[in-house]
């Protein structure tokens, strides 16, 4: 069984328990989160305000965490970091706890606590995300965070990805939200084997997709276009690993 909730304001109230949560924010917050385990952070807290995170961060080691976080696309004045993933490299995360707070991403995670298991996925680590869920046999949810109480087209366009790999594994769709965008995956999907794979790491054919919804158009006018291009590497090497939420304290981490 498969659901896909374009927000997650339309999840209907207990459907989570006992399922599995596939939080999608494709720009940016899901890359983020896979590029700082990647890159050597030992775990990820989400947070969903800007005070909450700066409490969490001062009560871990000194020298041990690292603050992250946007509102409204623009990086948050005082964090060490803003929500570009490719400022995630080993030289500013190995060892380190990210707590990172969002306008969409963070939030959609922490609306998702009522699911038995809670994953992260990206277009990056779309193959260890649905491999992860093989042979998972709880409901899944893909809950996307869409763009400030909007549905958002490039989160839509993973949950469609996802919805398209489970029919292939002759799961169930069991919503239409899973069957629209099954068929707009499919669309893009064949564009994308028509154009090739990307010659370079600047001409990846998924990125002019992320591009066209207003989350996209957003960060490029912030000038991140290349958190698009990184939020756009499908499978990227090096960086398939499985993000799950752990509880008791509640924080992102890495599985292989």
């Amino acid at each position: 069984m498969a659901f896909v909730h374009l927000l997650p304001g339309s999840i209907p109230p207990g459907s989570l328990r006992g399922g599995v949560a596939v939080v999608i924010d494709v720009l940016r917050a899901s890359t983020m989160i896979v590029h700082a385990l990647a890159a050597g952070c030992e775990a990820v807290i989400p947070c969903a305000e800007i005070d909450e995170a700066v409490r969490i961060a001062e009560r871990l080691p000194r020298g041990s965490s690292l603050l992250a976080g946007e509102r409204h696309g623009v990086p948050i004045e005082g964090f060490d970091l803003g929500n570009s993933p490719g400022a995630c490299t080993a030289e500013v995360c190995r060892g380190k706890t990210l707590v990172m707070t969002t306008t969409n991403g963070t939030r959609a995670i922490l609306a998702s606590l009522d699911a038995e298991l809670v994953l992260v996925g990206s277009f990056v680590n779309f193959a260890a995300t649905a491999q992860r869920l093989l042979h998972e046999r709880r409901p899944v949810h893909l809950v996307c965070a869409g763009t400030e109480g909007a549905v958002s087209y490039e989160d839509a366009l993973l949950a469609g990805a996802f919805a398209a790999h489970f029919t292939v594994l002759e799961h169930q769709l069991d919503n239409d939200e899973a069957e629209i965008v099954r068929a707009l995956w499919a669309r893009v999907e064949d564009a994308l084997w028509f154009k090739g794979q990307a010659k370079t790491e600047d001409d990846r054919p998924l990125a002019r997709y992320l591009k066209r919804g207003a989350g996209g158009r957003r960060v490029m006018e912030l000038g991140f276009a290349a958190d698009v291009d990184d939020a756009a590497a499908l499978n990227r090497a090096g960086y398939q690993l499985a993000v799950e939420l752990r509880r008791d304290p509640l924080r992102l981490v890495a599985t292989r």
